[in-house]
């Protein structure tokens, strides 16, 4: 591949596989609707012609409440295909939030999503069309931010990390994640669509239980998912394995061992990991047998290491640059300017890039906390407490009230002194948080992230 791929070279693709491939599925939603090549691009251009007749115009952002249905699709690729810019967000965000999107990303009208069926001709914007794609992000901080993406740095990359993961028009990728959200905005829209191959589209918000059944009856060769979704379906697989899969991409989280244990045991197929950022894309992947944690940067990616203000072979906050333009943060220009370094975004992430392209992420530089004068590191506490028998899920945190906890789920028999015995055969005693405490369960968001609220608002009432 010599150049970089866009918007353009995209939906050219689309309309190519329209016509090489008519009645091939490109999109299956969970209700069962269908969508083959011929009619997805016969949609999109009747949603764009409706799109320009609603006063939505080439160049302009559009807010589009996005869930896992065909009629998403359509509408963010007739948005796209029109020359506006689609702004993605959650469907089930309230007022408050989507008007907050809408302000920073200077968006004037929403629209739901919608599948027009009157024939209409592919859409020629009139004016410059707009070249960048909307995505919202929670960050690390839970402060929500719009990224807006160039066409070309999200189409390049996404067709990069499927052909590194191998991608070919014979593919059914079964999408477990919100399509709003960049991991399957990168890894399933663009380039499954791109390969002329098919989406299938599990419900949203996820129902665990219901995966290892839409595995089976997709026929899926590829799953994307997070460690939280792989390990709640692990409950429901049955004893005979899906033939048709090969490969399985897990991101958001490091993968706990005994999920891919346990998700070898029951597929036969191992979890690749995944590492990405929305302002970046895909930006490393594992190799098959490759050990736990360790990805290869996808083809055109480049990361680096710095620490203490200079660039290290060593363990260091991870800076990354892609190809094509880089994304900025809308409607907070101080905050894109702070993010970028010389052409390098500061990913926040801590970690390490060897020579041979070969990144390691370990924690993030923001969790990074200060125990007795000591710096201290909650990724490497929590696998500590992974590797004890018994020990199903673990965050740990820091609380303005609380101190330095960490928070626990484990089977029945589980003790706070025996895991306290766990953790000193294996850490310095200023790793070890000063307070364990078991929970049932913890809460997470629909896409697997663990929410500290409740589980502070339980050991405060507990306290009380």
């Amino acid at each position: 591949m010599t150049g970089l791929l866009g918007r353009q070279e995209f939906f050219d693709r689309l309309r190519w596989w329209a016509a090489e491939r008519p009645t091939t599925d490109a999109v299956i939603a969970a209700d069962g609707m269908a969508v083959p090549y011929r009619r997805l691009v016969a949609a999109i251009a009747a949603g764009s012609a409706r799109l320009r007749a609603d006063g939505v115009r080439p160049g302009a952002p559009v807010a589009i409440p996005t869930g896992n249905d065909v009629a998403s699709v359509v509408t963010v690729l007739a948005a796209a295909a029109l020359g506006a810019m689609p702004l993605l967000f959650d469907a089930g965000a309230t007022a408050s939030e989507r008007d907050q999107f809408m302000r920073l990303a200077g968006a004037h009208g929403c629209v739901p999503p919608f599948v027009a069926r009157e024939p209409a001709r592919w859409p020629e914007p009139d004016v410059p069309p707009a070249e960048e794609v909307a995505l919202v992000t929670s960050g690390t901080n839970g402060l929500p931010k719009v990224v807006g993406k160039h066409w070309s740095s999200v189409v390049d990359n996404s067709v990069r990390f499927a052909e590194t993961a191998g991608y070919t028009r014979e593919d059914r990728v079964l999408c477990t994640t919100p399509l709003h959200h960049a991991f399957a905005f990168g890894v399933v829209l663009v380039p499954t669509l791109f390969a002329g191959a098919t989406i299938v589209l599990a419900p949203y918000p996820p129902r665990p239980a219901a995966i290892p059944a839409l595995l089976a009856e997709a026929r899926a060769t590829v799953v994307q998912s997070v460690p939280f979704l792989y390990g709640a379906a692990l409950e429901g697989m049955p004893s005979r394995r899906p033939p048709e899969l090969r490969l399985c991409v897990s991101a958001g989280e490091p993968l706990p061992a005994p999920v891919r244990a346990g998700w070898l045991a029951a597929t036969g197929t191992s979890l690749r990991d995944q590492y990405g950022a929305t302002e970046l894309g895909q930006v490393g992947f594992a190799a098959p047998g490759t050990r736990d944690g360790v990805c290869r940067l996808v083809p055109g990616v480049r990361a680096r290491a710095r620490r203490d203000g200079e660039w290290t072979s060593g363990e260091g906050e991870l800076f990354v640059r892609v190809p094509g333009p880089s994304s900025r943060y809308l409607g907070q220009p101080e905050l894109t300017e702070r993010a970028h370094a010389g052409g390098w975004f500061r990913t926040g992430d801590w970690g390490s890039v060897d020579d041979a392209g070969r990144i390691v992420v370990t924690g993030r530089v923001s969790r990074r906390v200060v125990v007795a004068g000591r710096k201290v590191d909650p990724v490497e506490v929590e696998g500590a407490l992974r590797s004890a028998e018994g020990v199903r899920d673990c965050v740990v945190a820091v609380g303005e009230e609380a101190g330095y906890v960490a928070f626990v789920v484990a089977e029945p028999g589980v003790t706070e002194l025996g895991l306290r015995r766990r953790l000193a055969a294996l850490l310095s005693p200023y790793k070890i948080p000063s307070r364990l405490h078991l929970v049932e369960a913890l809460p997470r968001t629909t896409t697997g992230k663990i929410r500290l609220g409740p589980l502070w608002q339980e050991l405060a009432a507990l306290s009380s």
